[in-house]
């Protein structure tokens, strides 16, 4: 059973809480504990680390390589608007804004879709309510988020079609398990070549909502239109994500609409 109280939210099954005895609090993977400190999920990051691979504008990502073997990724809280400047990364919403994202992402993983593997969250109390926070998640080994897939020549050299179709094969599974990503743009969808073809991950459930059923459509529809604003805001002469490209990947997307049973 998932353990629940105002300060830890939901502990996933597989998952436990600890404490650092110095206001550090945990929720982390079972089989990775001894391999991932609190000092190591709360050191602070520089610049972006190039070893994060290509996930650009992310924030500060930290790449590490644990004991045990796993690369991880260890991305910081950072607010977005006004709140970026006043408070940075300084957070005091309860349950933590890394736990929650946590439980999500879980949740999302639960219900099949394809996500980064979230292995720990952290927070450390500075005074009362408020604290920093970070999330600890598996690298997708050669995935690179969207916009540097189509900047770097993945998505022309893989086929743009293979590609479009991957990420609304993932979008609209997303919608039909009722999951709706509020902050939707082409650097939370990551892609890459595997086995059996192209695979479309979307990742950072920090501020998402679950439904019991499928998205309703008018949602699933802001988080197109919230996607194109993206593709207009990082590619306003669209260079790298034309608008045939937009109509090939919304066709796409609809098409896989009509064939749900």
């Amino acid at each position: 059973m998932a353990s629940r109280d105002w300060a830890w939210g939901v502990v996933p099954l597989g998952f436990k809480s600890v404490t650092d005895g110095r206001e550090g609090l945990m929720i982390v993977r079972d089989d990775v504990e001894k391999f991932l400190s609190f000092e190591e999920c709360t050191k602070a990051s520089g610049s972006h680390d190039h070893k994060a691979g290509s996930f650009r504008g992310r924030g500060s990502l930290r790449a590490l390589e644990l004991p045990n073997g796993d690369a991880v990724l260890i991305r910081p809280y950072r607010h977005g608007g006004l709140f970026r400047h006043l408070l940075r990364g300084i957070f005091f919403t309860w349950p933590p804004r890394p736990f929650r994202e946590l439980a999500i992402t879980e949740e999302v993983r639960r219900r099949g879709i394809p996500t980064a593997e979230v292995l720990a969250a952290c927070i450390r109390r500075i005074w009362g309510p408020f604290y920093r926070g970070w999330l600890v998640t598996r690298q997708l080994k050669g995935g690179q988020d969207l916009w540097s897939a189509l900047r770097d020549g993945f998505v022309r050299q893989t086929g743009a079609e293979k590609v479009f179709d991957a990420v609304a094969t993932t979008l609209r599974g997303l919608h039909r398990e009722g999951i709706y990503h509020r902050d939707l743009n082409l650097k939370n969808i990551v892609v890459r070549g595997e086995y059996d073809g192209v695979k479309g991950y979307i990742i950072d459930f920090d501020r998402a909502t679950l439904f019991l059923g499928e998205v309703p459509m008018i949602m699933a529809r802001r988080n197109l239109d919230r996607l194109l604003r993206s593709a207009n805001k990082l590619d306003p002469n669209r260079e790298y994500f034309s608008a045939n490209d937009w109509k090939r990947f919304v066709d796409s997307y609809h098409r896989h609409n009509a064939d749900a049973p």
